[in-house]
């Protein structure tokens, strides 16, 4: 009987970690999906300003060099987000320490070889 409910507080447990595991990975892609909106008003500011310039205008150069660096910025943020949120896909997969028995099946499917058959030639 204590074997049944160690095995069922094991299984609560895992699931506990996989549902943190899974809302961790939520808040990372949540604040990816943040950086990203920064990311494309500093891109359509930028856009803006390059299109004014190209048709004579005058534009602020410190202010094309202060989206520039805005765009550097935001792009190393979403590459250390994107790690984050691979790391976090890491630890969430997890292996189980014990192999299965071999006489359990394992849901894999059996590779059969067909003979390979010659194609039909067309009589003229």
């Amino acid at each position: 009987m204590s074997s049944i409910l160690d095995r069922l507080n094991q299984e609560l447990e895992d699931l506990s970690k996989r549902a943190q595991a899974a809302l961790d990975q939520g808040r990372l892609k949540i604040e990816l999906m943040r950086i990203r909106r920064r990311q494309d008003n500093a891109a359509r500011d930028l856009g803006l300003l390059v299109h004014r310039r190209e048709r004579g205008d005058e534009v602020d150069s410190a202010r094309v060099e202060s989206l520039l660096s805005r765009l550097d910025e935001v792009e190393q943020e979403i590459t250390k987000l994107e790690r984050e949120i691979a790391a976090a896909k890491e630890e969430a997969v997890s292996v189980d320490e014990e192999p299965a028995p071999s006489d359990v099946p394992t849901g894999e499917a059996e590779v059969v070889e067909e003979p390979e058959v010659e194609p039909e030639k067309a009589e003229d």
